[in-house]
């Protein structure tokens, strides 16, 4: 009896079915967080930057890691914390500015446009939506600047990056 005669016999069969994806790779959870993002930590038209787009994205993936990154935002004793820059939040920032939620200005920062101002304004209506990411978004709020951002990018070049 061969293989395949044997799992007939016991009514096994093995199908492919798709792998799940983790709620945080979903492109519909990460273009909202990234409204989100920049509608709470952005001063009024100046935008966000991409660097900090994933400095806060990455931070909120973890309670310990959000921790350091708003003791960073608070004071400038606390150690940088670890970014991790991560290809779905590109995939995002992409997929919101094709959906015209967001806009990308000369400058290179993303700001929201009316159409991403009105999702955000829906997701904060909604107390079951990303209620941790909204709850630690107004913690970190707009303390995390654009220069810490870059004095912390030219702490990374001088250690990391060759001459």
């Amino acid at each position: 009896m061969n293989e395949r005669e044997l799992i007939g016999n016991y009514g096994i069969v093995f199908d492919a079915k798709p792998d799940s994806v983790p709620y945080n790779y979903r492109i519909s959870y990460k273009v909202s967080q990234i409204c989100v993002i920049i509608a709470k930590s952005s001063r009024g038209k100046s935008g966000c930057s991409l660097v900090k787009l994933h400095m806060i994205s990455f931070a909120l993936c973890s309670k310990d890691t959000m921790d350091k990154l708003l003791d960073f935002a608070e004071t400038d004793l606390a150690p940088p914390p670890m970014v991790r820059f991560d290809p779905a939040v590109n995939r995002a920032v992409s997929f919101a500015v094709a959906d015209s939620l967001i806009v990308q200005l000369r400058t290179g920062k993303y700001v929201l446009s009316d159409k991403g101002n009105k999702l955000v304004d829906e997701i904060e209506k909604d107390s079951t939506i990303l209620t941790a990411e909204k709850s630690y978004l107004s913690l970190l709020a707009k303390k995390l600047t654009e220069a810490k951002i870059e004095r912390l990018s030219e702490v990374w070049r001088s250690t990391y990056a060759e001459d």
